[in-house]
């Protein structure tokens, strides 16, 4: 083994530890994000994501809100449990439905349509919820899209590569908007910017010499539109795996076009403190974001409290 693919395994398994203990899988039923689909052998892996699907994580007592979970991993793997379910329980217990997506892993470069293929899975995710509202109990207007470190980074292109619907169009998933109507980020990868991303979440979506041009749309601070939509974000002082400069930017790009945002810095809490690192601060970010999710009325003032 050489030294680089050894540094390069050490780097995710401390990423994946830092990430929390092991969650296994919920009861709920698994479907697929695409019905048909049928991808090369050379970029099918070990651990199966070339197959896109949602975990259906359905609230005992809904009350209308939904959510698609984007787990992280450097866009190299994906932190199921903590980064998932754990999040989709807690979801629940506020009367939220949540529906876990793994996606494809990226290529190191953009498939031939231009469109990376796990924000192709987001968007698709998103209209599965929006066709599905009656049978799930959703209210088509309160969907949104929650996502840590690099699933941050896709959840925030979910608010800012957004698809308005084609009414023409002969899938009829593709009528729908794939627009969320808010966004939860947690210690997210919002930049691809050099000197501000995540090196190795770059590498993963976009490969070593992607052009600027590339940088920067795909760089989510500077994408913000007017129909971006309100976001909570936390993070962080003491992450030394994502720049805590990722959200900063993020909420001044949003304040700027007078989008609703609440932002939460923690003292402490490193990267990957899932539902909150014992000991630190981080553990307050639940209580933080159930509030905000009130205020902007995506849930009930009764709604009960969760951790």
């Amino acid at each position: 083994m050489t030294r680089r693919i050894f540094l390069w395994c050490l780097a995710m398994f401390s990423t994946a530890m830092l990430a929390g203990p092991a969650h296994a899988a919920p009861a709920g039923k698994v479907i697929p994000v695409w019905p048909k689909l049928n991808v090369p052998k050379k970029w099918q892996n070990a651990n199966n994501n070339e197959w896109p699907t949602l975990t259906v994580m359905l609230a005992p007592h809904p009350n209308g809100t939904a959510v698609v979970i984007c787990p992280g991993g450097a866009y190299a793997y994906q932190v199921m449990g903590g980064e998932g379910y754990a999040p989709g329980q807690w979801m629940n217990s506020l009367g939220v439905s949540a529906f876990v997506l793994k996606y494809r892993l990226p290529l190191r470069r953009l498939p031939k349509n231009g469109v990376p293929l796990p924000l192709q899975d987001v968007r698709r995710a998103v209209q599965i919820l929006r066709a599905n509202a009656q049978k799930w109990k959703i209210n088509p207007d309160r969907i949104g899209v929650m996502g840590f470190s690099a699933g941050g980074h896709l959840a925030a292109m979910a608010g800012t590569h957004f698809l308005p619907g084609n009414p023409r169009a002969t899938d009829p998933l593709n009528r729908l908007s794939t627009r969320p109507d808010f966004l939860v980020l947690c210690y997210p990868v919002i930049s691809m910017m050099p000197g501000l991303t995540h090196p190795q979440t770059h590498f993963e979506l976009l490969g070593h010499k992607a052009p600027l041009d590339l940088d920067r749309y795909y760089s989510n601070e500077l994408t913000v539109c007017k129909l971006t939509p309100p976001t909570f974000i936390c993070c962080a002082a003491d992450d030394n795996v994502v720049n805590p400069l990722n959200s900063i930017d993020f909420y001044h790009a949003l304040k700027t076009l007078h989008i609703p945002v609440k932002f939460v810095e923690f003292k402490h809490g490193q990267h990957g403190f899932t539902m909150g690192r014992s000991g630190t601060d981080s553990v307050q970010w639940p209580a933080d974001c159930k509030a905000w999710l009130q205020k902007m009325k995506f849930l009930p003032p009764a709604a009960s409290a969760g951790k």
